[in-house]
């Protein structure tokens, strides 16, 4: 059985089908209000995430140097994605 969409009675061109399913810009978004803490708690992630450098060494030696590595990017990649959309967000809910 195919699982392609088709609507038989559809006014739209193929191309303009693809348009109506967009999403929410930051204003509509029920989570707005979370930008502000959102960035406030990336800042501190990212500053925790640096001072953690201090301590990198001593971790790579007692558990291994991909565990610590990966596990540090993966946890500095969270910390700036989640200031990264703070910032965005709180950029455009002042802009209108």
């Amino acid at each position: 059985m195919s699982s392609i969409y088709f609507e038989s009675n559809s006014n739209l061109s193929v191309t303009e089908r693809g348009r109506r399913v967009s999403s929410t810009s930051a204003i509509e978004s029920p989570i707005a209000p979370l930008a502000m803490p959102g960035l406030i708690l990336g800042l501190i992630l990212l500053g925790l995430g640096v001072v953690g450098l201090l301590r990198l060494s001593d971790w790579v030696g007692n558990y291994g140097s991909v565990l610590v590595v990966l596990a540090y990017f993966l946890y500095m990649a969270a910390a700036a994605s989640l200031m990264l959309w703070g910032a965005a967000t709180v950029r455009s809910l002042h802009r209108r």
